[in-house]
C-alpha cells in the first residue's frame, strides 16, 4: 500500500503542470494537466452512453492519459520553435503554422518516447497487475487504434476547445481559431458535434 501511496502523492503533482498553449497568449491562467483530464473523463462518462465502446476503458484513458506530465512537463509539437522576440512570438501563436508531416511525425514519436519512459519511470514500483493495467490503456490512447482511443482523442480536441472558449469568454480578444481549427479536423462523433455547435452559437452570440 506504501508504493500506491507514493504513486498517488507523486501523480498529484500533476495540479502543479500548467498547459501551455494558453499561456502562450497570456489571457488568463490556463488549466492544469490535471483539471484537463478531469474535465475529458466527465466527458467520456457523459457522451459515452448508447456507444459501441467500453465506458470505464474510456474514462480510463481521460485520467491517465497526461499523467507521465509530471515528469515530463507539458511538451508540445512547438517547442523550440516560437520566436524569442516577444512581439513576433504573439504574431506567430495567433495563427499556429502548419509543421511538414515528416516534422511533426518526428515530435510525436520523441514526445511519446519520453513520455513512455516517464510513465514507466512513475508506475515502476506499483503492484505488476496495476501497473501492466495503467500502461496498457496509456498506450491503447496514444496508438489510437480502439474505438475507446479514437473517441477520447476527440474529447481530448474538444476540451482543449471548451478552455479556449473559457479563455475567449474572459477576453474577446483571445483568438481561439488555432482550437477551431484542430477541432474541425478531428471531430467527427455526433454528440461532439453537436456540442461544438453549442460552443459556435455561444461565440457568435446566437443564444
Amino acid at each position: 500500500m506504501d508504493k500506491i501511496l507514493q504513486f498517488l502523492l507523486k501523480s498529484g503533482e500533476l495540479k502543479k503542470i500548467k498547459r501551455k498553449g494558453i499561456s502562450f497568449y497570456k489571457s488568463g491562467e490556463p488549466d492544469s494537466a490535471s483539471d484537463h483530464s478531469f474535465r475529458m473523463a466527465l466527458m467520456a462518462w457523459l457522451f459515452s452512453q448508447n456507444k459501441k465502446i467500453d465506458p470505464e476503458k474510456a474514462m480510463k484513458m481521460a485520467l491517465i492519459h497526461d499523467i507521465a506530465k509530471v515528469l515530463t512537463g507539458d511538451i508540445t509539437p512547438y517547442d523550440g520553435l516560437l520566436p524569442k522576440n516577444s512581439k513576433q512570438r504573439e504574431e506567430f501563436v495567433k495563427k499556429w503554422r502548419r509543421l511538414p508531416l515528416k516534422e511533426k511525425e518526428k515530435r510525436y514519436k520523441d514526445k511519446l518516447k519520453k513520455e513512455e519512459g516517464a510513465l514507466k519511470k512513475l508506475t515502476g514500483k506499483l503492484p505488476p497487475a496495476l501497473r501492466e493495467d495503467i500502461i496498457s490503456v496509456w498506450l491503447e490512447y496514444y496508438q489510437g487504434k480502439s474505438p475507446e482511443a479514437k473517441f477520447v482523442h476527440q474529447i481530448d480536441v474538444l476540451e482543449n476547445l471548451l478552455e479556449s472558449l473559457e479563455m475567449w469568454l474572459k477576453n474577446k480578444t483571445f483568438p481561439t481559431q488555432p482550437w477551431w481549427e484542430r477541432a474541425d479536423e478531428a471531430i467527427d462523433d455526433p454528440q461532439l458535434l453537436k456540442l461544438m455547435k453549442e460552443i459556435e452559437d455561444m461565440e457568435l452570440g446566437r443564444e
